[in-house]
């Protein structure tokens, strides 16, 4: 009984120690500045790496090629972040302005204005780190990941 006691105790104890190696996910937002672009982004990019579905907290990421390029769009979940102000279900579209093998920068126009700028780096484990900004200048941070 007193070894079941002593070994309860020391697992208590460690507890604490073993959650601060926790991954803090999805909670935790990218960090800031944006990490340091891994490519040579000089060089621009076709884009392959960025087709296709992509998520992140409370949103959907599509990104497809058409004649126009490549385009996105971004529908949010219940619950979005309300920094940028969207209502549940918005629905945005832009297009890919710039692009390399580790970075790109999206922008949404509406009535000639940009309604949503995206700024964001591609990290060595395959998530993509960002910022967005909206017309009235708010901003979000965001983490997208592959679409499992």
């Amino acid at each position: 009984m007193r070894r079941a006691a002593l070994a309860l105790c020391c697992l208590l104890i460690s507890v604490p120690a073993l959650a601060e190696d926790m991954p803090k996910s999805p909670k935790a937002p990218p960090p800031e500045p944006l990490p340091d672009a891994t490519c040579d982004t000089t060089k621009a990019d076709a884009g392959d790496w960025l087709a296709g579905r992509w998520v992140a907290p409370y949103s959907k990421w599509e990104f497809k090629r058409d004649a126009q390029g490549l385009t996105w769009k971004l529908e949010q979940k219940p619950d979005l972040n309300s920094n940028l102000g969207y209502k549940q279900g918005t629905v945005i579209e832009g297009k890919v302005s710039e692009l390399s093998a580790c970075t790109l920068r999206l922008t949404a126009v509406e009535n000639g204005e940009t309604a949503f700028d995206f700024e964001g780096v591609r990290t060595e484990d395959g998530k993509i780190y960002g910022y967005a900004t909206n017309k009235a200048g708010q901003g979000a941070r965001w983490t997208l990941r592959r679409e499992r």
